[in-house]
């Protein structure tokens, strides 16, 4: 089935490509900017600069990232006004440092000079010479620190900001990048390599990012989480646990096709905030299609209703969609603090969107119920779950361990133990328990996917030290002002836009580089909360923004042909349910922001 599937949606790709009629032109467009990034001098482009001075030679440096203070951040820092550079990140890496800056120090005055901005400080660090005496005035926990040192005579002054040019390249690889997997012209995870091996390639040339840089860009945590997760979901799979519950909520609903299908929608919410969602549509989907099959009725809108409902179940915790792992694993965010901020909101529009689908698509479809068709199903039902063989002491085996690791979610945080040695820790003891199935499962879990995200985090590397994702960041601070308010709302939005197109797991690989460095992601963690929420309603509007919307676009043509549908799970049928209900997302999540941006 598997194969099949990734068959079929290669094929897909390459019939958009033919119909494509600008593909010529798409083509001629990208080998002239190409040849432009090649040829164009990056010392003639405009430099955006975080300070940085360094030697030329020997050990010693004075090196940081700095943030032009805001409201925000002088609020924070009880500053009487609003100027100075927030010290955002001091790279690893000199054997001696001449002025011990720290990340956190606001720097107040350079050489007896009021620090207006970080190019303005910038600026100032460009006039001095080796031998020169420089002073800085910081603001270090609450107090006033003056530090004072001698630039070696062999040193240089090295204003380090984005390279147009070097932006420019990776703007092309990410556009290829994106434009591969937009058209599945290949499997997603040979698109997104094919880019990291690109990116590596013109890093090295263009000299912004190295094989250094590439193996920090690499985030463990968030794979190890998925790779410990999906153990569960494996022997939860082959032990039929979904099949059966399926079954059993026909029964319990009398085969009532409304009640069958919200039911559905629910169990799909709950199962993917404590197991990948992508796993949980990858089992729905077929359960759908057989209840459709004995209640005669069209499973394209439950089946978008399901794949929402993952979305919004998914986004619950830190465990349910690969975005959230890497969100969390980024911020240290627990899994409480997802139960705590996420649950109401994803509750509440749950339930919003479950009443919308009633109101707009069901509600019309239940007098067309057939009382007979619904016992005679359900009888067949019946049949089949009496004879369904279930190994309940296995089943009980692994829910107990799965609930032991969900406790240890909410307990070892509060003893400094992150999710990812959880996740893992725990897959890993129930592989040891079921230990005559563990080569068996270990060969299920999918290394694809590790590769994909190991790829993409290559791609976001290269983004992050060629300077784009600074450019972004600058963009959005500076066009909420500083506010802390509009701030996360336009995050919102930028984010629900990056989903949409790109989905969400690359969407968030590119935007928490980005709230890393606004500066904002120390002081609130109303941020991520932000991309959260907006990461739900881009994956509402498109079925490319939902994590498991192109297998189930896939999964839905192999095994639905002969079904009551018109349309089929396209964009189109997706989208013109969706995109009502991402507009509602996005005026909730507004007053949401609002409100948690409000508490002290």
């Amino acid at each position: 089935m598997a194969l099949n599937i990734r068959r079929s949606m290669q094929e897909d790709g390459l019939k958009r490509i033919k119909s494509f009629p600008f593909m010529e032109t798409a083509i001629a467009l990208v080998v002239v900017i190409v040849l432009a990034a090649l040829f164009i001098d990056s010392r003639q482009m405009p430099q955006r600069g975080t300070p940085r001075l360094a030697q030329s030679g020997g050990s010693s440096a004075i090196e940081f990232d700095g943030i032009t203070v805001n409201p925000v951040i002088a609020k924070e820092f009880n500053l009487p006004v609003v100027a100075g550079v927030l010290v955002n990140n001091v790279p690893k890496g000199a054997a001696r440092r001449l002025i011990d800056i720290r990340r956190g120090d606001v720097i107040l005055k350079y050489n007896n000079v009021d620090i207006q901005s970080a190019s303005h400080l910038a600026f100032l660090m460009s006039q001095n010479k080796p031998g020169d005496k420089v002073t800085f005035v910081i603001m270090r926990n609450g107090g006033k620190l003056t530090m004072s040192e001698r630039l070696p005579m062999n040193a240089g002054v090295d204003l380090f900001g984005p390279s147009g040019r070097n932006i420019l390249v990776v703007l092309v690889i990410v556009a290829i990048t994106f434009a591969m997997l937009f058209l599945n012209l290949f499997n997603r995870t040979v698109c997104v390599t094919l880019g990291a091996v690109l990116m590596l390639l013109a890093g090295t040339a263009f000299g912004f990012y190295n094989q250094t840089e590439a193996f920090d860009a690499i985030h463990m945590s968030p794979i190890f989480i998925f790779m410990g997760m999906s153990i569960f979901t494996i022997f939860l799979e082959d032990l039929r646990v979904f099949e059966f519950c399926a079954k059993k909520i026909v029964v319990m609903f009398k085969a009532n096709t409304m009640k069958v299908v919200f039911a559905l929608c629910v169990v799909t919410a709950v199962a993917s905030a404590f197991v990948n969602n992508i796993s949980i549509i990858l089992v729905v989907i077929p359960i759908t299609i057989y209840v459709a099959r004995g209640l005669n009725f069209d499973p394209i809108p439950v089946i978008v209703s399901e794949l929402i409902s993952s979305v919004i179940g998914g986004n619950m915790t830190p465990v349910g969609d690969f975005s959230n792992m890497l969100m969390a694993s980024s911020a240290g965010l627990s899994f409480l603090d997802f139960l705590i901020v996420m649950g109401p909101i994803c509750a509440i529009l749950l339930g919003v969107f479950l009443w919308f689908m009633w109101y707009t698509e069901f509600r019309h479809k239940e007098k067309h119920r057939s009382i007979k068709l619904e016992k005679a199903f359900l009888a067949q039902v019946e049949d089949e779950l009496s004879a369904m063989k279930m190994d309940w002491p296995r089943i009980k085996r692994v829910l107990i361990v799965l609930g032991c690791v969900l406790v240890a979610f909410l307990v070892l945080p509060f003893f400094k133990v992150r999710l990812a040695p959880i996740a893992l820790g725990g897959g890993f003891l129930l592989l040891a328990l079921e230990n005559h199935k563990a080569r068996e499962v270990i060969k299920k879990i999918s290394l694809t996917d590790m590769l994909f995200f190991i790829a993409l985090f290559l791609i976001v590397g290269g983004a992050l030290y060629s300077g784009l994702l600074k450019v972004v960041s600058d963009t959005l601070v500076t066009l909420s002002m500083g506010n802390k308010i509009l701030y996360p709302i336009l995050l919102m939005l930028t984010m629900a836009i990056f989903t949409a197109l790109m989905n969400a797991g690359p969407a968030t690989a590119f935007l928490v580089p980005i709230v890393m460095h606004s500066g904002f992601a120390d002081f609130t963690d109303v941020v991520w909360w932000a991309l959260n929420l907006g990461s739900i309603a881009g994956a509402c509007a498109c079925i490319s923004g939902a994590s498991a919307g192109v297998v189930s676009q896939t999964l839905v043509e192999e095994m639905g042909k002969d079904l009551k549908n018109k349309e089929g799970l396209s964009f189109a049928s997706y989208s013109r349910r969706g995109i009502p209900f991402a507009i509602v997302v996005l005026v909730l999540a507004s007053f949401y922001i609002i409100f948690l941006s409000l508490l002290p």
